[in-house]
């Protein structure tokens, strides 16, 4: 398939057209902030997404998309795909972030040890907002009681409940 005007970056740039550029840039531009987080990694597009932004617009018309709402990869450490992607609110999209952070010391998400009282600690931050879930003799434990809240909270990836 050659060249072919597609009408969506001619004059106003459609935003799902801007989605399909920075997602683009985002996986294949080292020069660009966020490269390291995506194509860094080895996540990268579909072939149809990458050589063909109609591909990725008529897709997003028909699978959801709505002004306001964000692409997002169900699996993190997944490509963009139609496979692996959907639309969400910006609460959602902060949510589903990498499992563990590279500054992770307790090996779980949402667990951290408290030296002044030799337990584990579990919080979560809903809303901006941190929640003390407890202390813990057992990082598993506290594990556990984070992810109790995550998922009934919204539904966010947990350390061992597997999300739907």
């Amino acid at each position: 398939m050659g060249k072919f005007k597609h009408g969506y970056c001619e004059g106003k740039i459609h935003p799902l057209y801007h989605a399909w550029r920075t997602m683009k840039d985002r996986c294949y531009n080292p020069n660009q902030g966020y490269y390291k987080n995506y194509g860094g990694r080895g996540i990268g597009m579909c072939k149809d997404w990458r050589r063909y932004p109609i591909t990725f617009i008529e897709w997003a018309l028909n699978n959801g998309w709505e002004k306001g709402l964000f692409l997002d990869r169900r699996d993190n450490d997944g490509n963009y795909s139609p496979d692996n992607c959907r639309f969400v609110t910006r609460q959602v999209s902060n949510c589903n972030k990498r499992k563990i952070q590279s500054n992770n010391t307790s090996g779980y998400r949402g667990i951290y040890w408290r030296k002044r009282n030799k337990k584990w600690i579990a919080q979560i931050s809903i809303n901006g907002r941190k929640k003390h879930l407890g202390c813990f003799d057992s990082k598993r434990l506290a594990a556990i009681s984070y992810d109790v809240e995550a998922f009934l909270t919204d539904n966010r990836p947990c350390n061992f409940i597997l999300n739907p």
